[in-house]
């Protein structure tokens, strides 16, 4: 979940593969001086939720009409959990002006609540009255492939991208949902397209990856894995799966060194000892038979 930091509203994060990914709004107001509204934000970084609705609040209070305040106070609210208190909000800012994220947030809630028709007669408002933006269709779509229709989110995704052909989320979901079809060239075209537009999110680079190797390019798929770690160091499972990559390419070496690193960050996959172990007794052997290539040739070359 993320704030409101400048003059654009940012969207609530919603589950999108393994992890969660941010829709970033389109609707400009001035950019906020408030001191409570910017201490609410800057708590809100660190974690210190209760404290931000408190910092939120009193700039509500300073100025009740604040709809920067208004809204970071409705995601605090929905990250919580306090869904009726995020809705009254998210209402209140809508009978002011027409919010496309504002609507992107009720939607979510009315969804996860089990209010499908409420959800997306929210989300047809939203793309009704915003047709330049591509969000509340590529939304809809995901929210049909959650629930396996995925010609109809296939459709949503196309016509999102009618509207924005630069809209990298759209791409990975459309890429993905081609991955269920086993339509794996369309796969890797889309997911190509997502990281091409945007190259420094790992879920993109990630899911590229699993294309890459499932072709059998592991090359590329190691590529795209180390560029992942690198945004994400802290990611024992992308260094298992670099070891494993290295380890099938026989560079033993790199394998290694990536097994140790998974194992610094997080040592509770017994497979990697399992990998270790291998790597530790093919290289001895072959140690042991270069030895015993280098005892031949002198014991030939000391024949009369």
């Amino acid at each position: 979940m993320s704030v409101l930091k400048n003059s654009f509203f940012p969207v609530r994060l919603f589950s999108v593969l393994l992890t969660g990914i941010l829709w970033a709004g389109c609707v400009n107001y001035p950019a906020p001086t408030e001191s409570h509204y910017n201490k609410g934000v800057e708590l809100y970084d660190q974690g210190k939720r209760a404290e931000a609705i408190e910092q939120y609040k009193l700039a509500l209070r300073k100025n009740s009409g604040n709809a920067f305040a208004m809204y970071n106070l409705a995601v605090v609210y929905q990250d919580q959990g306090k869904f009726e208190e995020a809705i009254r909000l998210y209402q209140k800012i809508l009978a002011n002006t027409e919010d496309t994220n504002s609507r992107i947030n009720l939607a979510a809630i009315y969804y996860d609540r089990g209010d499908r028709d409420l959800a997306f007669k929210e989300l047809q408002t939203a793309a009704d009255n915003n047709r330049d933006s591509a969000e509340p269709l590529s939304i809809r779509g995901e929210y049909l492939e959650r629930e396996g229709a995925l010609i109809k989110a296939t459709g949503k995704y196309v016509q999102a991208l009618a509207i924005d052909d630069q809209h990298a989320l759209t791409y990975f979901r459309l890429g993905r949902v081609y991955c269920k079809q086993n339509k794996h060239d369309s796969c890797r075209e889309k997911l190509e397209k997502a990281v091409d537009l945007e190259p420094k999110t790992p879920i993109y680079l990630e899911a590229l990856a699993a294309q890459y190797e499932e072709k059998g390019n592991l090359a590329e798929a190691i590529h795209l894995l180390e560029r992942t770690s690198v945004l994400e160091p802290d990611r024992a499972d992308i260094l298992a799966r670099l070891g494993d990559l290295y380890k099938s390419e026989k560079l033993y070496q790199n394998a290694l060194k990536r097994y140790w690193s998974a194992i610094a960050i997080k040592d509770d996959n017994p497979d990697i000892h399992r990998s270790l172990a291998e790597i530790y007794g093919w290289l001895g052997e072959r140690e042991f038979q270069q030895l015993k290539r280098l005892d031949d040739q002198n014991s030939l070359a000391k024949k009369p």
